[in-house]
């Protein structure tokens, strides 16, 4: 798997993606997820910049090059933990500073969090 998707957002509803986030129990194939991962931050990443759903949100572009400050940064971990329980920091997000690359960090850490 590698850091940033390239290709196009996959097609699901911010809160479909979500519930295959929460799903404990589902054995989900990474992919998906990552996919699902990739839509809950994409939405994230529009309400917090105020941008509307047609607006273009690339999963290979640094998020700063998007607008993200440190502040949106914050918040938007604290929303996806509290969501789904996975942890995203402000240093990942220094880290693997694209949606792409913290998707995959989110996935991760979720397949951790499973009974296996």
């Amino acid at each position: 798997m590698t850091d940033d998707l390239t290709s196009p957002l996959p097609v699901m509803a911010p809160d479909a993606a979500l519930a295959i986030l929460t799903d404990r129990e589902a054995g989900t194939d990474a992919e998906l997820m990552r996919g699902a991962a990739l839509v809950h931050l994409t939405a994230l990443v529009r309400q917090g910049l105020e941008l509307d759903a047609t607006e273009d949100v690339p999963a290979d572009v640094p998020v700063d090059q998007l607008g993200v400050d440190s502040l949106l940064a914050l918040e938007i971990g604290d929303h996806v933990f509290d969501a789904t329980g996975a942890v995203l920091t402000v240093e990942d997000v220094a880290r693997r500073p694209t949606l792409g690359g913290l998707a995959a960090l989110i996935v991760a850490d979720l397949r951790k969090q499973r009974p296996t």
